[in-house]
């Protein structure tokens, strides 16, 4: 079996806005109405019935927590570039770890969190249904307003990350880049959409000098949303459309 073949089966494998007056006297501490934020360009079999719902905005993080979940990771940091500092949470349901993780982008707007964006596909369930971890390493951090979320595995998940940046007040997908080895080979992936610059560099393990080869192709896509985009879809996808 050729090399690209094995990593296609590898990636396979693991691959609003609100505004508010603000009064003399400070407002009570309080969640606005409530909305189910279901994702546009989605598999929906990938998504649970119901989905959780969340505020449109919030006083305290508290308020955006559905009943069942608690926050599993976090990020602080100014994304839209406004000199406020933002948070970004994901979210695990306490009584099933193998459901979606939701993640919420939410923007300071004075004393207030907005809920701006929500994705169900930027992190895999925690755990597989055998108890086992889908990556060892998982990180989201907000980097000079920009959106990084990372995963590693040392399995044949790989490791894989993406970075979003707001354009356009949209919060858009603008950089991939995963890595995946395997009996035989090792391949690096690099995606950069707003050029739309593909690059893929297998290396072949299995001889001494282990040679390697790249190629680097134009490769655009429509804008890719924060809210429904999944990483490894789109890195599945290039992969085969430029394999040998």
């Amino acid at each position: 079996m050729k090399a690209p073949i094995k990593v296609i089966i590898i990636l396979g494998m693991g691959l609003v806005s609100f505004s508010a007056c603000r009064n003399e006297e400070k407002p009570k501490e309080k969640s606005t109405d409530t909305i189910v934020h279901q994702p546009d360009t989605v598999n929906t079999n990938k998504l649970e019935t119901p989905l959780p719902s969340f505020p449109n905005m919030a006083y305290k993080i508290a308020h955006l927590i559905p009943e069942n979940y608690e926050i599993d990771m976090e990020a602080d940091g100014d994304l839209n570039n406004d000199g406020v500092e933002d948070k970004v949470i994901v979210l695990i349901k306490t009584t099933d770890t193998t459901a979606l993780r939701p993640t919420l982008v939410l923007l300071k707007q004075g004393d207030a969190y907005s809920v701006n964006a929500i994705s169900y596909m930027a992190f895999d369930a925690k755990y597989r249904e055998d108890g086992f971890r889908n990556y060892d390493y998982e990180e989201v951090s907000i980097d000079s307003g920009k959106l990084v979320l990372t995963r590693q595995a040392t399995g044949p998940n790989g490791s894989l990350e993406g970075t979003y940046k707001y354009i356009n007040e949209e919060l858009v997908l603008t950089y991939i880049t995963t890595f995946n080895m395997g009996a035989g080979g090792q391949t690096e992936q690099n995606y950069d959409l707003l050029k739309g610059i593909y690059e893929r560099t297998d290396i072949n393990t299995m001889k001494e000098d282990m040679p390697s080869e790249t190629i680097t192709k134009k490769y655009k896509i429509p804008v890719a949303l924060f809210k429904d985009t999944d990483l490894s879809a789109i890195m599945i996808e290039a992969f085969r459309k430029f394999g040998h």
